[in-house]
C-alpha cells in the first residue's frame, strides 16, 4: 500500500520507513521540488535497504515546463501542487504529469468539470493531502471539507482515480492507510452529513496526534 510524504531534511529515511511500516504502508513516495544535488543525494541514500519501498516524485510548485522537461526522466513520478484553477488545469493538461496534489484550498472552489474532463483524458490522479486539514484552523477545515466534498463529487462523476494521502511534513503527521481511507469515505458523504460529523468531533477522531 502506498503513501506520499512532503519530503525534507526533517525526515530520517530509516525512521520514516519504520514508522510507515508500523502504520501498514509498504510503499512511500517522497515528493519534493528537488534540486539536482538534492535528488542525487537522495538517490544515493536510497541504495540502502529499507523496510518499505521508496519512490521519488518531483513536485512542481508552479507552472514551469522547463522544470518538467528537466526532471521527467529523473524521478519515478511527477506531481503538481495545485490550489487554483490555472495550476490545476496545467497539472491535468500535460500527460507527463502523474498527480495533481492538493487541488482545493479554502475559499472559492478551484476544481471543476472542465478540469475533471481533461484529467480523465490524460489519466491524472487526484491526491488529497490529509496534512492540509491537519495544519488548518477550524473555520478553514470546514471550508476545505466543503470544497473537497464537491471536488470528489465531480471526480466520481468522471470516474477519476483519487486518494487521500498523508503528505506528511514530519513523522507526527503520518497516518495509516486505513485512517486515510476512512477520511476519504467521510469526504464522499453529503456536505450536510460532513458538517454534522465535524460538529461531533471529527477533528478529535482524525486529527489528534
Amino acid at each position: 500500500m502506498q503513501d506520499f510524504v512532503f519530503y525534507s531534511n526533517k525526515f530520517n529515511l530509516n525512521d520514516l520507513a519504520e514508522k510507515e511500516k508500523s502504520l501498514g504502508n509498504n510503499e512511500v513516495v517522497l515528493c519534493k521540488n528537488f534540486s539536482d544535488a538534492e535528488l542525487a543525494e537522495l538517490k544515493n541514500k536510497l541504495k540502502e535497504k529499507f523496510s518499505v519501498k521508496f519512490f521519488t516524485c518531483f513536485l512542481l510548485l508552479k507552472m514551469n515546463s522547463k522544470e518538467l522537461n528537466k526532471f521527467k526522466n529523473k524521478t519515478d513520478f511527477i506531481g503538481v501542487l495545485g490550489g487554483n484553477v490555472s495550476i490545476n488545469k496545467f497539472a491535468v493538461t500535460d500527460k507527463r504529469i502523474d498527480f495533481l496534489i492538493k487541488p482545493c484550498i479554502e475559499g472559492r472552489l478551484s476544481f471543476d468539470t472542465a478540469i475533471a474532463r481533461i484529467a480523465k483524458e490524460n489519466s491524472t490522479e487526484i491526491l488529497i493531502p490529509f496534512s492540509q486539514f491537519l495544519n488548518s484552523g477550524y473555520s478553514s477545515r470546514v471550508s476545505l471539507t466543503k470544497n473537497y466534498v464537491f471536488c470528489l463529487k465531480i471526480a466520481k462523476k468522471f470516474k477519476l482515480n483519487y486518494s487521500v494521502i498523508s503528505f506528511a511534513g514530519n513523522l507526527n503527521e503520518l497516518r495509516s492507510l486505513k485512517d486515510l481511507q476512512s477520511f476519504k469515505n467521510f469526504l464522499e458523504k453529503k456536505f450536510e452529513s460532513a458538517l454534522k460529523w465535524t460538529q461531533k468531533s471529527l477533528w478529535i477522531q482524525f486529527l489528534c496526534l
